[in-house]
């Protein structure tokens, strides 16, 4: 499987400001992965990077083995949608569908129909008179119909109620399934998105936290509950994501796989342990001593 997408030490600036600082990345072909973040984290500029609508300030960044900016060849093999796409908000959705199929030669414009009328979309109404959700789903549409070979989705659900936002994962799922290619979809949230993908790319501040598949994550660390002096002894020797030992909670999110040994020993001390979803993890990893600072709250 080769790479779709792989950066070198990537740097973006905004002046003093980094938005993206020595990311390392790669992409594979024909995957799903969840770049996951919180907001400012340098989710938007990576992917106007890939999208060659962004030049980098260091690095090397390859989309396609090639450079993405101002490169022909390479831009119409991709596309990019995000939630405030410039459209001429007087122009209606058919108009808009229409210049889809002449910018991407496999957009596929019945597909797009089809679309439009499951989500109860008509062609007939312009693109201003939308609400966010009605917009999120019109450009869900358009970039799924265009069948890409990398296709990069911008906080896509952004809007939509939580039964449109399940009917389009699954929609998305089902069309991947027929016609495998590479997307890249950015989120803040893992939840609801999980069981979509394949990889996960985590990004916190312009840095890379985690870029694995999701087995990987999910095997990756394990949560221990017990006692206090129990959690304590145990985690002397570990790497340890987050602990809480208050009142109400007690205890320990440890960052390694869980092997038999570790499990038995665990055991021995009385402590119970449970996996970590890929969600939390995510949270864990990109919050760190947040759990903390919550104490001197109170």
């Amino acid at each position: 499987m080769s790479d779709v997408v792989r950066t070198v030490n990537l740097s973006k600036n905004y002046g003093k400001t980094h938005a993206l600082s020595d990311m390392s990345i790669i992409i594979a072909e024909n995957s799903i992965t969840g770049l996951i973040g919180r907001n400012g984290s340098g989710k938007t500029t990576l992917l106007k990077i890939l999208a060659g609508l962004l030049d980098k300030t260091e690095g090397e960044v390859l989309v396609f083995g090639e450079q993405p900016m101002d490169n022909l060849p390479v831009l119409n093999k991709l596309v990019y949608t995000y939630h405030d796409v410039p459209y001429d908000g007087g122009l209606k959705l058919k108009k808009l569908l229409t210049f889809y199929k002449l910018m991407f030669p496999d957009f596929d414009h019945e597909f797009a129909g089809k679309l439009m009328s499951f989500f109860e979309l008509s062609g007939k109404m312009k693109y201003k008179h939308l609400s966010q959700g009605m917009g999120s789903i019109f450009n869900f549409i358009c970039a799924l119909s265009c069948r890409a070979p990398l296709t990069m989705m911008d906080e896509p659900v952004l809007g939509m109620d939580v039964t449109v936002r399940k009917s389009a994962y699954e929609i998305l799922l089902r069309d991947f399934t027929e016609h495998p290619r590479t997307f890249i979809i950015s989120s803040h949230l893992l939840s609801e998105l999980e069981g979509t993908l394949s990889d996960i790319l985590l990004i916190e501040q312009g840095r890379v936290v985690l870029n694995k598949s999701i087995d990987d994550v999910r095997q990756s660390a394990y949560r221990i509950d017990g006692s206090s002096d129990a959690i304590l002894r145990y985690i002397k020797d570990k790497k340890v994501i987050t602990k809480k030992i208050s009142k109400l909670n007690r205890f320990a999110i440890v960052y390694e796989p869980l092997t038999d040994a570790a499990a038995e020993a665990i055991k021995m001390q009385g402590l119970t342990v449970s996996s970590v979803r890929a969600e939390e993890l995510c949270v864990f990893l990109t919050q760190q001593n947040k759990e903390d600072e919550l104490e001197c709250l109170w």
